[in-house]
């Protein structure tokens, strides 16, 4: 019979989850800040409606990895986790050239709101991903077991 009670032990995908919850809060709120301030800059519905596609597009990116991570990744071995991200950032690329053929001829989207935003929420995410990594103290060995 299996132990329905979660296991207190960190898994390998631990710091993803850390680092998803870091980050995701505060790079929406500066997504948002960057939208309006491009609209106030650019003007008009274009700006808004790329400002908006950047913000969603950039945090789906972005949180949609590390979710994928955290859920995927429960080996230590180096080759698991290194055939588990890449295939995770396939995917991510796959899906950003989607979105990219989809929306390069569009009229009604602004190119420049939509890469500014994305690059203000890149920014923050990478910042507060890094600062959630930091305060995760996730253990990066085996703690003694106390045989000597």
């Amino acid at each position: 019979m299996t132990d329905p009670s979660p296991s207190t032990e960190p898994h390998a995908g631990a710091p993803f989850g850390a680092m998803l919850r870091g980050a995701l809060l505060p790079s929406t709120v500066a997504g948002v800040f960057a939208v309006v301030g491009v609209v106030l800059w650019r003007g008009g519905s274009d700006a808004l409606a790329g400002g908006l596609i950047g913000l969603v597009v950039s945090v789906g990116f972005f949180a949609s990895g590390m979710f994928l991570l955290s859920r995927l990744v429960r080996s230590s071995s180096p080759h698991a986790f290194f055939a588990v991200a890449m295939a995770v950032y396939l995917g991510q690329v796959i899906a950003l050239l989607l979105v990219i053929l989809l929306f390069k001829d569009a009229p009604t989207v602004d190119g420049v709101s939509l890469g500014v935003v994305a690059l203000v929420v890149t920014l923050v995410w990478q910042v507060f991903a890094m600062r959630a990594l930091r305060r995760a103290r996730v253990p990066v060995y085996d703690p003694p077991t106390g045989q000597g």
